[in-house]
C-alpha cells in the first residue's frame, strides 16, 4: 500500500473500510495456520469464511481536531456493529482533547486500516500518535501482531502483514490490572451482589492461546481478585480464563474447572456470581450462557471499555506522556 494515499470506501457512520492490498493469499493462510492451532486443518475456504465472521477491518475516524497536536489511536478486534458503536460513542470525549480514530479489526492479514489511521492523522499535522491497545493485557497474540505492525516486535503473531516504521507513534500499556480495572470490575461485583458472606465470585477472561500467557494473565486477574476480596466480604474468589482461541481440549480442560468451582460453590449453599475484564459486552458472552447451561449463577456481562473510568484511564495514560 502507499503509504501516503488510501483509497476506501465509507458507509453512511464514517467507517472507512481501505481497499484490499495485493498480497499473496495462500502464503498468508499457510502462515495463520502455523500460528493458531485451532485453524491447522481448516480449508482456505473454512478460514476465509470464519473471517467473514469476524467482520472487517476498517477505522472510524471520532474527531479531526482536538485541543492539542497529539493523536490518539485507539486499536480493538472488533465487537460487532452494536459494540463498535458503543465504544465510538464512549471515546467522544477523548476526541474534544485529542485527534482521535478507532481502529477495527484482529490485523490477522491486513494492516492497511492500521496505516490509513496513521496516515490520516500525519496529514492532519498530528505531532505524536498514543496508541491504545483495548485489550486486558499484553500478553495475547492480538497484542503481538499490533506491536509487529508498528515494527515494535520482530515476529508477527498471525501473518506477515505491511509494517509502519515512524518514531512518532507510541504503544500505550493496556489496562491489565491497573486501579481503574480493579475498580470497574469491582463496581460490576457491587451490582449483582446481594448476600456477600455467602456468595462465591468467578472472575472469567478469555485467555490467550499461549499457556505462559496464561499464566501472567492469571495472575493479573488474581491481583484483582484481591483487590475486590478486600473491599467486599465476598471470601471465595477465583479467577479463570477459557483460552477461547486455543485447540479444543485446552478450552474444554478450563470449562471443566470452572464448572467443578462451581459446583463446589453450590454444594456449599453459596450463590454464584460471575464478572469478567472482557473489554466488550458482546463479545464471548453468548457463548458463555451456553457454556454453564444448567447451572444457577448471575452474570454481570458488562465489558471494561464503556465505562467512564476505561476513558478516563486513556486520557490518563497519554497525559503521562505529554507532561
Amino acid at each position: 500500500m502507499d503509504m501516503d494515499h488510501c483509497d476506501y470506501s465509507e458507509d453512511e457512520l464514517g467507517k472507512r473500510y481501505p481497499v484490499s492490498m495485493n498480497h499473496e493469499m495462500d502464503e498468508s493462510l499457510n502462515q495463520l495456520r502455523k500460528s493458531i492451532p485451532s485453524l491447522e486443518k481448516m480449508t482456505n475456504g473454512q478460514i476465509m469464511g470464519m473471517m467473514k465472521m469476524m467482520g472487517p477491518n476498517y477505522y472510524w475516524p471520532v474527531s479531526k481536531n482536538g485541543s492539542t497536536n497529539y493523536g490518539v489511536l485507539i486499536m480493538a478486534h472488533g465487537y460487532g456493529p452494536g459494540g463498535d458503536l458503543d465504544l465510538f460513542n464512549s471515546v467522544q470525549d477523548v476526541g474534544l482533547d485529542y485527534q482521535t480514530t478507532l481502529s477495527m479489526g484482529m490485523s490477522m492479514m491486513t494492516s492497511s486500516h492500521v496505516i490509513c489511521s496513521v496516515n490520516e492523522m500525519t496529514h492532519n499535522n498530528v505531532e505524536k500518535i498514543f496508541v491504545v491497545p483495548v485489550s486486558s493485557t499484553a500478553h495475547n497474540t492480538l497484542v503481538r501482531q499490533w506491536n509487529y505492525i508498528f515494527n515494535l516486535e520482530d515476529n508477527y503473531a498471525y501473518s506477515d502483514v505491511e509494517r509502519i516504521n515512524n518514531e512518532n507513534i507510541v504503544m500505550l500499556d493496556p489496562i491489565s490490572d491497573h486501579i481503574y480495572a480493579k475498580k470497574i470490575i469491582l463496581e460490576y461485583t457491587n451490582e449483582i451482589s446481594v448476600d456477600p458472606e455467602n456468595e462465591a465470585l468467578i472472575i472469567i477472561a478469555h485467555g490467550p492461546i499461549d499457556e505462559a500467557d496464561n499464566k501472567v494473565e492469571l495472575v493479573l486477574m488474581d491481583n484483582i481478585g484481591q483487590y475486590i476480596k478486600k473491599h467486599t466480604n465476598i471470601n471465595t474468589i477465583k479467577a479463570f480464563t477459557l483460552q477461547d482461541d486455543a485447540p479444543k481440549q485446552i478450552r474444554e480442560n478450563n470449562l471443566e474447572n470452572i464448572k467443578a468451582f462451581m459446583e463446589r460453590s453450590q454444594d456449599e449453599g453459596k450463590r454464584i456470581l460471575m464478572v469478567s475484564n472482557l473489554m466488550s459486552g458482546q463479545g464471548i458472552q453468548r457463548k458463555l450462557s451456553k457454556d454453564f447451561e444448567g447451572f444457577d449463577y448471575v452474570f454481570n456481562s458488562k465489558g471494561l471499555l464503556t465505562h467512564p473510568y476505561y476513558i478516563q484511564w486513556i486520557k490518563e495514560s497519554v497525559k503521562a506522556h505529554t507532561e
